[in-house]
């Protein structure tokens, strides 16, 4: 009789098994549609046994299950794009950081969901309003070294005046001879057979149109002279529709095609108007034999082209931009795309790392707390350390498969009537034993 009695209370553990482990999967269906959602399973151990006689193995029954552990399955999800540049989903191992108070308690919480925005102070957040945490920028984009709430505050960019301008030409030897003067604005067509035009800007942020003219003045060796034109409305004390011309030196050719030198009296001082300080401008043709350089790394001259053109144009400069666009690359780099075409960096997201991450303690929210289990956070940047990469305007999704859901939900549905089954025969027999009685 005692055996029996004991069946009920080996089948009472089935059944609180069995029940718990229906809770771990209702849990995971119900969020099967839960941003960074990672699904749990419930692992089962037995209860130590009893002698029936002696202490051979061969002579034990066991005294039912208990459940060890309710484990998380960190595998990865399925990775969906959203098109919201601030959402961000991990592909590999590793958690974003966002900080917070949650029951009374401010730290670092660790989580899976990338469902992020900026709010009204410019700080990256998640939808529950915990901050973001990586490593800022400075104005120039330069990143600090120091962990904390990623804010993006600068929503406009300064201007920078040009100091440098590359102009890369190819000039053609057969092209006609001038002789003096030489080039004249008033006969620009006539006495010039290359120009080019640029976009330059003062500190002020306003732009120039700057034309360049080359004029072939000899041959053997081939010498060109170089000058420039701003219209007069944009220079201090100029009448506007009057071109301002100023000589920016001369460029030499041997007799391979390779700048020899070039003589532009770098800085070429500019008085810009309207305020703006006066324009320092740096002119880069190539690389001159004379300055050590091969003579073929920018200008020439070779009769290749149908006439004298420029290859290669670029400058530093540029006027003031408001923040337009936010993108996130696979390192966490949070890039500002400006109105007048720059790109600064932003700040980039910090990611942590576990040891053993199903030792972590979920506090709901998709937000975790570092255990003893799970080891210490190791916080880095995504692709170190064995951190995986992060992919912009993308979540992942929960990691939940109904189909595996359903089978398992049926086996622990089996597992608890078996049980109950187990407890019901017990029951009649001990019923039995209660007729003797009578």
């Amino acid at each position: 009789m005692g055996n029996i009695l004991a069946s009920l209370y080996t089948a009472n553990t089935g059944l609180g098994a069995a029940g718990t482990a229906i809770g771990v999967i209702g849990n995971n269906i119900a969020n099967v549609n839960t941003t960074g959602f990672k699904a749990s399973r419930a692992h089962f151990e037995d209860l130590i046994s009893q002698f029936i006689v002696g202490t051979s193995g061969t002579n034990q029954v066991g005294k039912g299950v208990s459940l060890a552990r309710v484990e998380s399955l960190f595998t990865q999800g399925a990775m969906q794009n959203t098109g919201v540049p601030t959402d961000m989903a991990i592909s590999g191992d590793g958690f974003f950081i966002v900080k917070g108070t949650q029951g009374g308690v401010t730290q670092n919480y660790f989580t899976r969901a990338g469902s992020f925005r900026f709010d009204d102070q410019g700080n990256l957040v998640n939808q529950s309003g915990f901050r973001v945490q990586g490593y800022g920028a400075d104005p120039t984009g330069n990143l600090t070294a120091t962990l904390g709430d990623i804010q993006v505050t600068r929503r406009s960019l300064d201007p920078l005046a040009t100091s440098n301008m590359t102009i890369h030409a190819n000039l053609r030897p057969s092209d006609p001879v001038v002789p003096a003067p030489g080039f004249q604005i008033a006969n620009a067509d006539t006495t010039s057979s290359f120009k080019t035009s640029m976009v330059v800007f003062d500190s002020l942020g306003t732009s120039h149109q700057v034309d360049v003219y080359g004029t072939h003045v000899s041959t053997a060796p081939d010498v060109w002279d170089m000058n420039m034109a701003i219209d007069g409305g944009d220079i201090a004390g100029g009448v506007a529709g009057t071109p301002v011309v100023t000589n920016l030196g001369q460029l030499t050719f041997d007799g391979q095609g390779r700048l020899q030198n070039a003589t532009t009296p770098n800085p070429v001082a500019v008085p810009w108007t309207g305020g703006a300080n006066a324009g320092a401008l740096n002119f880069n043709w190539g690389d001159p034999i004379a300055a050590g350089g091969t003579g073929r790394g920018g200008s020439t001259q070779w009769n290749t082209v149908a006439e004298s053109a420029a290859s290669f144009l670029t400058q530093d400069g540029y006027g003031t931009g408001n923040l337009e666009t936010i993108s996130v690359n696979s390192a966490g780099l949070i890039t500002g795309g400006f109105t007048n075409g720059k790109t600064l960096t932003l700040g980039q997201v910090a990611m942590a790392r576990f040891d053993d991450p199903t030792g972590l303690n979920s506090v709901g929210g998709n937000r975790y707390i570092e255990t003893p289990d799970s080891g210490q956070a190791n916080i880095g940047v995504a692709q170190t350390g064995g951190r995986g990469s992060i992919a912009g305007g993308t979540l992942e999704q929960s990691n939940v498969e109904i189909s595996d859901q359903f089978i398992d939900l049926l086996a622990y549905q089996k597992a608890y009537q078996a049980n109950v089954k187990t407890i019901t025969t017990a029951d009649s027999l001990l019923q039995e034993v209660f007729q003797l009685i009578r």
